[in-house]
């Protein structure tokens, strides 16, 4: 898989070039809702599985990047640099007992930079206007992951406490990932569009590196992706 995506982030890009029509660089902020699809090592029952599963829910995100974009006829692609923040969060907990009146909620965050390489197809419908549909895939470097826990009594917050990490928690330094996304492109000028995208992103390993006992996260993220393009051909 890593040696595929290094062939299609090397060879395509070159290819592609060949006969360009449109050439721009874009400044690109993409929102999304993000979740996560639990996973454990061979030490982890399905019935810890789905406990855990049934206190976490997912959170919003955000990302930001800059990318230059290449098309030629109906095809093109899209690659940069982009920032992502995404993660999820768990469940009102209780703490010393259900009447104590202290419950706990515990945010994740998880930061990456990430290397995209994106095929997009093109449909024009006016002169200005086209549809495209993007399908790509994309390397991500891991930043950072922190927790921050609040605690609540009787429903007031009480404290907030950024988390030790857990040195026993061993974070997958690069992850890859399959986006997909479909969107609508306005030429504003001759030298600027804009572009709105519903797009979707799916990490094809966990967050961390494979353990007997621990649960593992493949994060995915589903939002809009807005970019300013500022076109030079």
């Amino acid at each position: 898989m890593k040696h595929i995506l290094s062939l299609l982030f090397v060879f395509l890009p070159i290819l592609l070039l060949g006969q360009t029509i449109e050439k721009s660089f874009g400044i690109e902020l993409s929102p999304h809702w993000g979740g996560r699809r639990i996973s454990g090592g061979g030490g982890v029952t399905f019935t810890e599985l789905e406990r855990q599963d049934s206190l976490e829910m997912g959170r919003w995100g955000y990302g930001f990047g800059l990318v230059f974009e290449s098309r030629v006829d109906r095809i093109g692609f899209t690659t940069g640099l982009r920032y992502l923040e995404t993660g999820y969060e768990t469940l009102p907990d209780n703490i010393g007992g259900i009447n104590s009146g202290r419950t706990f909620t515990d945010v994740t965050q998880a930061r990456y930079v990430s290397l995209p390489f994106e095929l997009n197809f093109y449909h024009d419908i006016k002169e200005k206007d086209r549809v495209n549909f993007l399908l790509g895939a994309a390397s991500h470097v891991h930043m950072k992951t922190k927790t921050e826990r609040t605690t609540f009594f009787d429903g007031e917050v009480e404290s907030m406490e950024l988390l030790p990490d857990d040195p026993s928690r061993e974070y997958r330094p690069v992850t890859f990932s399959i986006n997909t996304g479909v969107g609508f492109d306005r030429k504003l000028s001759e030298t600027w569009a804009l572009k709105m995208q519903a797009a979707f992103q799916f990490f094809l390993q966990g967050n961390l590196n494979a353990s007997f006992d621990q649960t593992n996260r493949n994060y995915y993220q589903a939002g809009l992706r807005i970019t300013v393009r500022r076109l030079f051909l």
